[in-house]
């Protein structure tokens, strides 16, 4: 078996897989809703909105965020801030309507008072993952009483999970604009970032030897970014969407599977390929 240690070639492959697996491909992404506002604002609220949302089945996600979105007005971040109330919001898996409505309100007292996302991760001393847990507790606290849908929603990052949606959202608004990510903040640099780690890019971690870490918590992420960062010290989350989109669009199983594995670019870094080819 070959080992997949961050490498040159490995560099040179997930370059070539970022390229391949880019722009094109947000349609399977919940950054879509996003990028449809031209206002830096509201691009930031919905950002937010979006990634703190991004779980479970794709389509079904796409579907309440489509429902929710068409409710916020063409200009969300004002419509919040001036404390415009979202009658009636859908419901979403673990999150109850009045949980939705509890959350938006919340994100709009936050956006009165700071002005801006930015601003109020910004207002926190302490490193990148201090004002992050300050901006998470920030917004549970404006959203009123935490109930479980709420916790879901806006985990702690200081209870030891990967925090994927959070390290998404970040992801989103701190790399620079490319098409995909949006290159809204100055406070954070890209060199900053830890992964977002979802079931997929914690299987291709594992696969390219990123980490030997079984469970995909706060520990793994550290590991994994760190191992990218050996490949792109500058912006070590820029493989993010293009390995997200390897499991998202099913292109990879998990284990060997002859006829995905074998047009995969990454079949000889990958552990699931490497006694085949």
């Amino acid at each position: 078996m070959q080992s997949a240690g961050p490498s040159s070639d490995l560099a040179k492959t997930l370059g070539r897989l970022v390229h391949i697996r880019g722009k094109a491909f947000i349609g399977s992404d919940p950054l879509r809703f996003a990028r449809r506002y031209g206002d830096p604002n509201d691009r930031e609220a919905a950002a937010l909105i979006a990634a703190l949302f991004a779980y479970g089945n794709v389509k079904a996600m796409g579907a309440f965020l489509e429902a929710l979105f068409s409710l916020l007005t063409p200009h969300p971040a004002t419509f919040l801030a001036g404390g415009g109330r979202v009658k009636e919001p859908p419901g979403y898996r673990f999150q109850k309507p009045a949980d939705v409505e509890a959350f938006l309100r919340g994100l709009g007292v936050v956006l009165k008072l700071y002005g801006s996302l930015e601003a109020a991760f910004k207002s926190a001393e302490g490193s990148p993952d201090e004002k992050l847990e300050a901006f998470a507790r920030l917004l549970r606290s404006k959203a009123g009483r935490v109930t479980p849908g709420l916790s879901q929603l806006m985990p702690l990052p200081s209870s030891g999970s990967a925090s994927k949606r959070w390290r998404l959202f970040l992801r989103w608004v701190a790399r620079p604009d490319d098409g995909l990510d949006l290159g809204l903040w100055r406070c954070l640099e890209p060199s900053q970032l830890l992964l977002p780690v979802d079931v997929h890019v914690a299987r291709l971690s594992r696969a390219l030897g990123l980490t030997t870490r079984a469970t995909p918590d706060a520990v793994f992420v550290r590991e994994a970014t760190a191992a990218l960062s050996k490949l792109c010290p500058e912006d070590p989350t820029r493989y993010d969407f293009a390995l997200a989109r390897l499991g998202i669009l099913k292109e990879c199983k998990g284990r060997f599977v002859k006829e995905l594995c074998s047009k995969c670019p990454l079949r000889p870094h990958c552990i699931f390929a490497g006694k085949e080819f």
